[in-house]
């Protein structure tokens, strides 16, 4: 009699075969450890799942540095060092994932289970990942929330993220700790969909038809937080796939840098896949010259084929897809990606280029190959000043979105398939209804700067000081993970704060600081309506985004002028004019609230959990501008892994004695 074989050993089809002879039901899904690029593949229906592991490594590291050699000094074969990131022209110093800006792309099919081994290198620094559009049912633990769903990755240590890819679609990761992401921490997850209701509208789906869209500095962004007084944050140029050119309006120079460059065939059609990762305040506006767009899917979710437009508009956190056919002469087309809104006046653009390929755009330059030929355009390129051309323009910022009959065509205006239509949710009643209105509060130095002083607050220029709140509140991080700890919640009363309840110290009619929660049931079907509270109207948009689920839009709209303070009574007798797609309305994550206006949101509370409601721009976030939902009880919510770490504030009893070293204070002596 031969020995058993050790069951880690046994291949994973005779796995299957003894499992289903041991327990006589279903087996589990078995699935394949591989590198996690060898998941990056055509996606079968039926094919089984693999499991995709990623090593990524966090680090303080420098565009234009060493690793670029003689780039900055001219010479272009330099540029494409492996390990070289250019950005936009300049050195800088930055926060890089295994020494790229974006970070590394994910690429897996639905069901797959994706492993990120996350070691933390950054100087000084805790970091989290989270994983923007993955709801983490399974396991919530994994939102990557500092001090929400887990402790921040300590440095010199790895925390393993694995969870599986339910949500198929665009989906987008960034550090959720600091001003990381906007440092350079961020980065593309495509979960592929082996039966998409879209494909018959595309020919090609390619991994490298991806538009991650940055704002970028010429410092490090903390340079802006607390901030200086005799500079104003701004946005100093758009990076496209990590790529860009800096332009000083001074001089009227560009950097010599490489561009990014999409490929294409004349006459195929083309699946391309955005991701605004913007981390200031404005929208970006895209047109792809002389090609128009098909919109197919946003924030991860597929619409029906119903929209094509000339121009995108897209807003921090926000995902959208589109087909492009390649119709035109074959040549060299620009892709222009400018600043709006709020950054009008700051006049910046940059460019990535679409290439058809020929043999006449095949020519390498010397040392260079085609593609790298291609970054560095001989055309001129487009000035600021020419207008973008005529045509639709998609997500404008200043749509009156939902206005009857109008001619715009906004986010809300997009059309699920019948198949996704949840109609408990959509023709529901809701159970809870919550109005939050937001506001960035100017606060002048004797708030500021009291005995009691504050938490955080951002300096835009000279003395114009400003805090994030939500209904009054600025919200203050908890001292300790709320979900993977929530026996440290002894007192909710004194823990938390809503618009109800606040601290003693905090009256009706002042800013509080405290940690705002939102506590509903689960399964409960929720409605918020989110406010713009600001005094003046002007070129100002918030994304808020929706942890660990994704919601309908059921109205938005402007304030009439002459409502100035009793918002919420509007709100209350409003009636909601439901549009033509009401009945199949598309499932977003991160949706843009019109300057004193508001958007009415509904999802199903159906995932147990602490989850983070939040203005996406990176600044008003770290000024206080989001809270807690918290659906369920604790004994609701999964439990996290035994062995997953735990933290919290360390204040023992103050020591009196001289007892601190032992028993009897001899102990240390003794060893010495």
């Amino acid at each position: 009699m031969t020995q058993a074989q050790p069951k880690a050993l046994i291949p994973a089809k005779r796995m299957v075969l003894l499992l289903l002879a041991d327990n006589a039901t279903v087996p589990p899904i078995v699935r394949r450890v591989v590198p996690g690029d060898q998941c990056d593949r055509h996606c079968v229906p039926g094919d089984p799942p693999l499991t995709c592991h990623f090593r990524w490594k966090l680090e303080n590291y420098a565009t234009m540095g060493s690793a670029c050699w003689n780039c900055r000094l001219g010479n272009r074969a330099h540029c494409f060092h492996p390990q070289c990131i250019t950005a936009n022209g300049l050195e800088r110093g930055v926060f890089a994932i295994n020494r790229r800006v974006p970070g590394p792309p994910i690429h897996v099919c639905k069901h797959d289970s994706i492993v990120v081994d996350v070691e933390n290198q950054l100087e000084g620094l805790g970091s989290t990942i989270h994983w923007h559009g993955f709801h983490q049912k399974a396991t919530p633990w994994m939102d990557g929330v500092p001090m929400v769903t887990q402790c921040p990755i300590p440095q010199d240590t790895t925390f393993r993220y694995q969870f599986t890819a339910v949500e198929a679609g665009t989906q987008f990761y960034h550090s959720h700790a600091g001003f990381q992401k906007a440092n350079g921490h961020y980065g593309m997850v495509v979960v592929r969909e082996p039966s998409d209701l879209n494909q018959a509208h595309y020919d090609y789906d390619l991994s490298e038809h991806r538009i991650i869209i940055a704002d970028w500095t010429l410092d490090m962004v903390e340079k802006w937080v607390p901030g200086i007084q005799t500079d104003s944050m701004r946005v100093d140029s758009i990076l496209i796939n990590g790529r860009g050119r800096y332009f000083n309006e001074t001089t009227g120079t560009r950097a010599d840098a490489p561009l990014t460059v999409y490929q294409v065939e004349y006459g195929k059609r083309y699946r391309f896949r955005l991701i605004s990762s913007g981390s200031q305040y404005c929208p970006f506006q895209m047109q792809i010259q002389n090609h128009s767009m098909l919109i197919i899917s946003t924030d991860g979710g597929t619409v029906q084929p119903q929209h094509t437009v000339d121009t995108l508009v897209s807003i921090s956190g926000e995902r959208y897809d589109f087909v492009l056919t390649a119709n035109q002469p074959p040549g060299n087309y620009w892709v222009r990606v400018r600043g709006i809104g709020f950054c009008d006046q700051m006049r910046v653009e940059d460019f990535a280029i679409l290439s058809y390929r020929t043999p006449e755009t095949a020519i390498p330059a010397a040392g260079l190959t085609v593609e790298q030929t291609l970054a560095y355009p001989t055309e001129p390129m487009p000035t600021y000043d020419e207008p973008y051309p005529d045509g639709i323009v998609f997500n404008h910022q200043t749509a009156p979105c939902y206005t009857p009959n109008d001619t715009f065509i906004c986010a809300a205006d997009l059309e699920a398939y019948e198949v996704f239509r949840d109609t408990g949710l959509i023709d529901a009643v809701p159970d809870r209804t919550f109005f939050l209105g937001f506001h960035v509060i100017e606060a002048n130095n004797s708030l500021l700067f009291s005995d009691r002083g504050t938490s955080h607050y951002a300096t835009v220029r000279d003395g114009f000081n400003t805090i994030g709140a939500t209904n009054m509140i600025s919200f203050v991080p908890p001292s300790f993970p709320l979900l993977i700890q929530p026996e440290l919640i002894v007192d909710e009363n004194a823990q938390f704060c809503n618009v109800s309840h606040r601290p003693a110290y905090c009256t009706d009619d002042h800013l509080c600081f405290c940690t705002h929660r939102m506590k509903v049931k689960h399964n409960d079907v929720i409605e918020i309506v989110l406010y713009d509270t600001a005094e003046v109207r002007q070129k100002f948009y918030h994304p808020f985004h929706l942890h660990g689920h994704r919601f309908v839009v059921t109205d938005s709209g402007s304030f009439p002028s002459d409502i100035l303070t009793d918002q919420i009574a509007y709100l209350r007798n409003l009636r909601t004019v439901r549009r033509p797609n009401a009945h199949c309305p598309p499932y977003k994550d991160t949706q843009s609230i019109p300057n004193r206006g508001y958007v009415r949101i509904r999802f199903r509370a159906d995932n147990p959990g602490f989850w983070l409601v939040h203005c996406h721009f990176e600044w008003h976030l770290a000024d206080g501008m989001g809270l807690v939902l918290q659906i369920g009880e604790p004994e609701e919510m999964l439990k996290p892994p035994a062995n997953f770490p735990r933290c919290g504030s360390f204040e023992p009893p103050v020591d009196t004695g001289g007892d601190a070293q032992g028993t009897n204070g001899t102990v240390a002596r003794n060893a010495l």
